[in-house]
């Protein structure tokens, strides 16, 4: 499935939702207001596209926090 597709893309930013910088393949998703992400679609979603979600980022407590995506299999 495409990012763009999922259900808490807020596809009205970026290009469809989701924005890449191609230099440190670190990409953005746009979610809408009050949703919460589903990060195994996310990740499978990246995996498909034929990427690997390494990491997910958020901010807690004013300060930027990193979290493992779950390891897909060929």
């Amino acid at each position: 499935m495409k990012l763009k597709k999922l259900k808490f893309v807020d596809t009205k930013r970026y290009r469809s939702g989701v924005d890449m910088d191609i230099k440190t393949q670190l990409l953005t998703v746009a979610l809408k207001s009050g949703q919460k992400p589903d990060d195994g679609l996310i990740a499978k979603s990246v995996w498909d596209a034929g990427y690997e979600a390494v990491e997910w980022y958020s901010v807690e407590g004013g300060k930027v926090k990193a979290h493992l995506y779950p390891k897909f299999k060929k």
